[in-house]
Formats: C-alpha cells, structure tokens, sequence
C-alpha cells in the first residue's frame, strides 16, 4: 500500500486528483497541506482523508511514501525539492518549473535520493492521443508541429494567482501552452533548439472574463499583468519546427486544441478539446493520417470531455507503477526539462 498526501488543495486536487485517486486501490490517500488551512481542512473532512496539516515540515514528517504537488506555480521546486529531501516521491504539476536550471536541480536531487519525480503531464495519457501518436508514427521524421488549443472565454480565475506574473510565471503560455508543447515536443527525436520567437499579448475587453467552469469563490486581488494570448515558434538545429498559438480568450465560436505533425512520408493530425470547457458543440474528436503516396485513415471519438477524468487516473497509476519499481515509458524528468526550457526561451526573448 503506498501512502499518499496532497501538497495545495485547491482546484485540480478537488476536480482531478482526488476523483483518479479514489479509483485506484493500492494507495492510501493519507494526509493533506495547504497553507490555507481552512480549505485544507475542509478538503479532509469531506474525502475522509486521514490526517491534515498546515505546516509543511510536521507534513513531511508524517508516514508517507509520496506526495502530489498541486500548488501555485512559483512554489513548485521549493515544495518538490523538500519532499524528495524527505524522501518522498513526487509528481508536480505543470510547470514543473519556472526554469530550467531549477528544473535540472531538482532532478539531479531526485538521483541523489534515489526518488521518483514526474512532471504531471497528464494529456499523454489521454485516449485520443494515444491514438493520435500511433498515426505519427507512420509519417517518418518529424518536419513541422503546430499545436494549437483555443478558447473562447477560458481565463483561470482572473485576478487570481493564476493571473499574476509573480506567482504564476507567466499566462496563458505557461498554462495551457504546457500542456500542447509537451505533446508537440514529444513528437521530435532531436530536440536542440536553434532559436526561437514569440509574440503575446492581452485583449483589454476579455480580460476579466473567468471561465465558467473554474469558479472557487477566491476573491481577485492580485495584478492580472500576464497574456492571454501567445503565438510562438521553436527552430531545432536540424531544421525542424514547433508552431504554437494558444489563447484564453478569442473572438471563436467554441473552445478547441488541434495538433498537426508534418513529416517525410505524410501528415497526421488531431482535432479535439483539452481541459475544462464550457463552449463546444462538435459531436466528435477527428484523428487522421495522410501519407505521401494517397493513403489515408480516419478515427473519430465521440466528443463527452470524459478523456481527461480517464487521463488522470493513468497518470497517477503510471506514477504508483513507478513506485513499484516498474520501468516508465510514456513519461520522464527530462520531458519536464525539455518543456520548461521552450518556455523560458520563449518569455525571455519577447522580454
């Protein structure tokens, strides 16, 4: 049985963890932290979980084996650094990190202690796009990516943490553009960037409309002062390219993510919905290959947004796996560094 405890009990521990880890029956869901002790301790009371704590080092302290950080962006190395010091095992959300040597530190901490460390990057895990990296296999060496996920009115609680340059890193780049850039990245088997370029920007009328489907009830009070647009391209040494274009709030008719990958033999390609949405009609996800030489294959999945639910829960299976001491395939530390990196090049060259 391995012992879990929660770092931040906000959102995605309520709407996301906690709902994939009551699924799986070989782990216990013991303990809870939030600097907000209020909320950490109401999130225990209705989980029934075990032990809560307000304090970070009596947290530590206790009898666990690993712990899930979920926790605003800018504490993610600290409370990830002090949990593998503990000798716990860790999977932080995204970003893992806000740079990459914080990133390559953690890491290397991770080898000295001999614990797991993960980046949570749970769109790998999704059904579609499992299928989705079956079909690029069949399109040869990878030419050009271009990753898009779009949203008619989706900012994260404005005025919030996730707003706030400060404590977020950044906005809509390093929110949702994490998520499509792993996907993108994960598609190039040479990964040396040559230069890279970005353009962003905020709309002044759409930027304090929050989603819908994020409410908490958290008062805004700190500086909106990140984008809600970005547009951006990484050039790999070999010539290769990542295009990226993300948005919290755009002038669409309903929310989509799309990925396209262009390589020597043909052209696969996905277009279907990450993440929570409030603004979406289409009945199906479309899946498709195009080879060079007119051969073709479609698959469509009905469009329920039940994917990320599923997603979740063989995240932290794959994590709990890993544990175990099964080997890990689908995800790895360097996956986080390699993202992290993209990011980082990306604000500091608008900077």
């Amino acid at each position: 049985m391995i012992r879990i405890g929660i770092v931040g009990c906000g959102w995605i521990t309520e709407k996301a963890y906690l709902p994939a880890l009551a699924k799986i029956n070989d782990i216990d869901v013991c303990a809870v932290f939030d600097i907000d002790y209020q909320k950490a301790n109401e999130i225990q009371k209705k989980y029934h979980i075990a032990n809560v704590f307000g304090n970070i080092g009596s947290f530590l302290s206790s009898p666990l084996d690993a712990v899930i950080i979920a926790t605003p962006n800018n504490t993610h190395t600290y409370y990830t650094d002090l949990a593998l010091n503990a000798g716990k095992h860790v999977l932080c959300e995204k970003p893992v990190a806000l740079t990459k040597n914080e990133i390559k530190s953690t890491a290397i901490t991770a080898q000295a202690n001999k614990k797991i460390f993960l980046p949570a990057f749970v769109n790998r895990f999704r059904k579609d796009i499992l299928k989705f990296n079956e079909f690029v296999s069949l399109v040869g060496e990878i030419k050009e990516v271009e990753v898009s996920w779009i949203r008619k009115s989706g900012i994260p609680r404005p005025g919030t943490w996730i707003t706030n340059k400060a404590t977020a890193g950044g906005g809509v780049l390093i929110d949702i553009g994490t998520h499509v850039i792993d996907i993108g990245l994960m598609l190039f088997s040479d990964k040396r960037i040559k230069s890279v370029n970005l353009d962003r920007g905020m709309i002044e009328e759409t930027g304090r409309k929050g989603a819908r489907w994020n409410i908490t009830g958290e008062c805004g009070r700190l500086p909106f002062d990140v984008e809600t647009w970005a547009k951006g391209e990484v050039c790999f040494i070999n010539g290769s390219k990542l295009r990226i274009n993300v948005s919290w709030s755009s002038d669409v008719s309903e929310d989509f993510t799309s990925i396209k990958a262009v390589g020597a033999d043909g052209t696969a390609g996905i277009n279907t919905l990450f993440g929570f949405s409030n603004h979406f009609e289409r009945d199906n996800i479309e899946i498709f290959y195009e080879g060079i030489n007119g051969e073709s294959e479609k698959v469509f999945y009905p469009m329920n947004n039940l994917f990320a639910p599923d997603a979740f829960h063989d995240l932290v299976r794959c994590f709990i796996d890993a544990i175990n001491g099964q080997a890990v395939i689908i995800l790895n530390p360097s996956d986080g560094v390699y993202v992290v990196d993209v990011i980082e090049r990306l604000y500091r060259q608008q900077a």
